[in-house]
């Protein structure tokens, strides 16, 4: 049975660089305008008696039941054994039914070649054993990639369930 491959990354300790947004611009050459990982901000707020920003970088989550796969009528999306879900650029008909039901709001839409597009964790790099672009890239080393029992036994338990 094949690992199911997953990317989690550590809100705490990101200090919102956008490194991971160039590497994959770098990598995957989106059209201008589109981030397939786009590093957000979460207002100034108070954590501990101390004023706070919090940067949270957002892509594709790989979903177990993807609503995006579910949502294409012409199935243009698949999903991996390993988890990693794919749009056939092909195949899509470009009617942004995919954009509509990712709950995280990470599809893209591509207008020059009408066709939605997204984070696709760099499996090319995957299927030559390496890692995606935005992890090998990280300065703030907090995104990690492997299987969920590797990421596991790196962060630890009571780490990872606040981040899934």
């Amino acid at each position: 049975m094949m690992k199911k491959l997953a990317m989690i990354i550590d809100n705490e300790v990101c200090w919102g660089c956008h490194t991971c947004e160039l590497a994959c611009k770098q990598e995957n050459n989106p059209p201008e305008g589109s981030r397939w990982m786009q590093v957000r901000t979460k207002g100034v707020q108070k954590v501990n008696g101390k004023l706070s920003l919090t940067y949270y970088p957002s892509r594709c989550r790989h979903c177990s039941k993807p609503p995006c796969k579910e949502a294409c009528p012409v199935k243009a999306i698949s999903q991996r054994p390993d988890g990693i879900v794919l749009v056939d650029s092909v195949l899509c008909i470009g009617c942004k039914a995919c954009l509509e039901a990712c709950p995280f709001g990470v599809m893209q839409f591509n207008p020059d070649r009408g066709v939605a597009e997204k984070c696709h964790l760099c499996y090319h790099r995957i299927d030559r054993g390496g890692r995606p672009a935005c992890v090998d890239k990280c300065i703030g080393r907090c995104i990690y990639f492997g299987s969920v029992g590797e990421i596991l036994a790196r962060l630890g338990d009571k780490r990872l369930k606040t981040h899934l």
